[in-house]
């Protein structure tokens, strides 16, 4: 009996910007974008290198760190009042401050994108994180301390008592939240790329992460 074989149809591939199909991909790019890539002919490679070049340029940085700040300060204030009317911690809020906080940074700078506003992201996401855990430890100190002469706490007290919890254990799994928070907030920001082979699996998932 002789063997059979499958016929293979070539993989068609298509020129998001204008439309090219191939069946041969040769020296075709890709543009790594959030949440996938898309394939570019060679013909359209200097258009598309022109408009991320242009995606990175004069970003408004007063209106990426004004509109970062009111998104980190808005999700504090969620995150503090969602865990009392609940009367309890959700830690996933923390990843939606880090949401918020890239994707107020990019609509302030104008829908630009780069490693100065990835920067940006990053630090006003961790401030959001952080006041929201001011808010609730300053919460739960003025619970059991009631008579104190000031409702708030200083810096140095709110850094000594968050350490002391993070030592019993409380507040291990919001660290863990947190971290990830600020790094989806630093990866929101990233400006496309354009790259020679198109990524697959976990190496492409690394390939644009970092």
């Amino acid at each position: 009996m002789s063997p059979k074989f499958l016929s293979v149809t070539p993989q068609r591939v298509r020129c998001y910007s204008c439309g090219t199909f191939t069946e041969s991909p040769d020296r075709w790019k890709y543009r790594l974008r959030h949440g996938g890539h898309s394939a570019v002919c060679p013909s359209c490679v200097g258009k598309v290198e022109m408009e991320l070049t242009e995606m990175t340029s004069h970003p408004n940085i007063g209106g990426a760190v004004l509109l970062g700040a009111l998104a980190a300060l808005a999700g504090s204030i969620a995150w503090y009042g969602f865990t009392l009317f609940t009367d309890s911690e959700h830690y996933i809020l923390a990843l939606g401050i880090g949401w918020l906080v890239g994707k107020a940074v990019v609509l302030g700078s104008g829908n630009k994108r780069g490693v100065g506003l990835q920067v940006v992201a990053g630090l006003l996401a961790f401030v959001g994180v952080m006041g929201g855990r001011y808010l609730l430890v300053n919460h739960f100190f003025i619970t059991i301390a009631p008579h104190r002469a000031s409702p708030w706490l200083t810096f140095n007290q709110f850094m000594a008592i968050n350490g002391q919890l993070l030592q019993h254990g409380s507040g291990f799994a919001e660290l863990i939240f947190s971290v990830v928070a600020v790094c989806y907030a630093v990866v929101y920001p990233r400006a496309d790329r354009l790259v020679a082979e198109a990524p697959t699996g976990v190496h492409g998932w690394r390939r644009w992460v970092w």
